[in-house]
């Protein structure tokens, strides 16, 4: 933490929002007024957690890996308020108090995850089109997965919402014996998708959703034709 308390003034490299400034700069400027922001440090899961307050009932996160160093954009814990508890992480919501990173589901609603890499050129400035793409998955269910491919410094998500269906396991002492399916630890898979993006950098798309199993994103393989300059 000793980085955060050096003046970002002097030398913005110092400041731990140095990789998102934009976006803090963006957030301060439009919510700075609003109450709730706060930072929490969750040591288990090497996390610190900027609470953004948008607007009443409609809080975000800004989390940050304190191992790597890189940040992302947590949404759903609608949190006044953060706090350790025995090592454990708690927000105040309207009403009610709850335990952040409990177990693999939402409440009774679906994990839904989004996650997009940087943009590369993948070492060629020519026109390319992307052929396919492959995600490097471990999980101990069955996900749902959608993947693609933005192009040229695209941010936007223009694919639908997606809808976990749960695989029933059976539970021991009730389950039928070979009958009910057995649950498993965490399975690699990497299964290739069809896209058909054209443009100068690309920036691999992911969207996931879950609930009450784990999921792991490892790497991502590309499969590009290269075109001319136009």
């Amino acid at each position: 933490m000793s980085g955060a308390l050096q003046s970002s003034r002097l030398d913005p490299r110092v400041s731990i929002t140095n990789k998102i400034q934009y976006a803090m700069s963006a957030a301060i400027s439009a919510y700075g007024g609003n109450f709730g922001w706060c930072l929490l440090y969750y040591p288990k899961e090497n996390q610190l957690i900027l609470n953004v307050p948008y607007d009443e009932g409609e809080q975000q996160q800004f989390v940050m890996n304190n191992i790597t160093k890189s940040w992302c954009n947590f949404t759903g814990w609608y949190a006044n308020c953060w706090e350790l508890h025995l090592d454990d992480p708690y927000f105040g919501g309207d009403g009610y108090v709850g335990l952040a990173w409990n177990g693999n589901t939402d409440d009774t609603a679906d994990i839904a995850g989004f996650g997009l890499q940087s943009f590369q050129s993948y070492g060629t400035a020519l026109q390319k089109q992307c052929k396919m793409i492959r995600y490097h998955l471990q999980s101990n269910g069955t996900p749902s997965v959608f993947g693609n491919v933005n192009v040229d410094y695209n941010l936007a998500d223009e694919s639908a919402q997606l809808n976990f269906s749960a695989s029933i396991y059976g539970i021991w002492d009730t389950g039928l014996w070979d009958s009910a399916i057995w649950g498993s630890g965490l399975v690699p898979s990497a299964d290739w998708q069809g896209v058909t993006n054209i443009g100068y950098t690309f920036a691999p798309l992911i969207k996931t959703a879950t609930q009450g199993i784990q999921l792991q994103w490892v790497a991502t393989d590309l499969v590009f034709e290269a075109g001319g300059v136009l």
